[in-house]
């Protein structure tokens, strides 16, 4: 019994690591485009932009969005 909960759990925990991962990947901006979260009436907002645009954008006050993809 122990060695099939070892089993299990041996064979769950990779898959879950890999299905964020994949998510992540699914969600991800196209190539060449970067998500930024834009200051606009008093709020952030999830835009995406060419990386061209990018200093533009953060020198006149957008962020990029935190490490779980969240804008403040």
């Amino acid at each position: 019994m122990r060695r099939m909960r070892r089993l299990a759990v041996a064979l769950v925990i990779p898959v879950l690591v890999f299905s964020v991962f994949l998510v992540g990947e699914v969600f991800a901006a196209p190539a060449g485009k970067v998500a930024v979260c834009h200051f606009a009436n008093h709020k952030y907002v999830e835009i995406t932009i060419s990386e061209n645009a990018l200093p533009a954008h953060l020198a006149h006050g957008d962020v990029l969005p935190d490490d779980y993809g969240n804008c403040p």
